[in-house]
């Protein structure tokens, strides 16, 4: 959103981006997959989804800026939550905190594609192996593209579909990216890769909260340099005269 591109669109090419990186760990990990877990969290998911989507359509093109701050404050209230209550990771969870993350997660993903801190944090609350863990949330993730582009289309009809096939035109890049990733999550222990994914789940709220105020400094730096060299064209043209 940092380039200009409208809300409905960044969420389209995200999804398109998120596809190969979701549905290739998925299936390479399917062994790792509890189905029957994983179904009640994946309905709950479908069932915000589509209210995800309509806020987004009502939002349109306006407040891209604040949507972005909101999913950042959430996810950073979320960890400090996770901290503050020292929740140490079980095998389960009480219920009410599955139909949280995955309602929240749901939501968040219609509303502006950014539906996975919440149900990693939920996941993390585990006692489960990173293989698992990942599994579950590769197979989740992968459940949700096709409810969210049917959506996305209803909702802005050919508008989301040009993003879509542009998302797609960096595709090689993104597989590069996953294979690279593929490799190091491998190498890191569990412990340390549950530390470095909150770690990233914080990088990306900060990075959420602040972008609106790193856009208006680039353009009001921009801004000012217009205006100087106007002035100085306006100076050339008085000496000229």
């Amino acid at each position: 959103m940092l380039t200009g591109v409208s809300f409905p669109d960044a969420v389209a090419i995200s999804l398109v981006a998120a596809a190969p990186q979701n549905i290739i760990p998925a299936w390479q990990l399917r062994h790792e997959i509890d189905y029957r877990r994983a179904l009640r969290p994946m309905l709950i998911r479908y069932a915000l989804l589509p209210l995800g989507v309509c806020v987004l359509w009502l939002v349109g093109h306006g407040s891209k800026d604040a949507a972005s701050q909101i999913v950042g404050v959430i996810v950073l209230l979320v960890v400090a939550a996770q901290r503050a209550l020292h929740v140490s990771p079980q095998e389960r969870l009480h219920i009410g905190w599955e139909w949280l993350a995955f309602g929240l997660g749901g939501f968040l993903l219609g509303f502006c594609g950014m539906g996975g801190p919440p149900m990693v944090l939920w996941v993390l609350a585990h006692d489960w192996s990173m293989n698992r863990a990942r599994a579950f949330l590769f197979y989740i993730f992968a459940t949700g593209l096709i409810p969210q582009a049917v959506l996305l289309w209803l909702f802005f009809g050919t508008e989301v579909v040009d993003a879509m096939l542009l998302s797609a035109a960096a595709l090689p890049v993104v597989l590069l990216g996953l294979w690279c990733g593929l490799i190091l999550s491998r190498q890191i222990p569990d412990q340390l890769l549950k530390r470095a994914s909150v770690v990233v789940l914080v990088l990306i709220a900060i990075g959420a909260i602040s972008m609106p105020y790193l856009k208006r400094k680039s353009r009001g730096n921009g801004n000012s340099r217009q205006a100087v060299v106007i002035q100085r064209a306006g100076l050339r043209a008085v000496a000229t005269d």
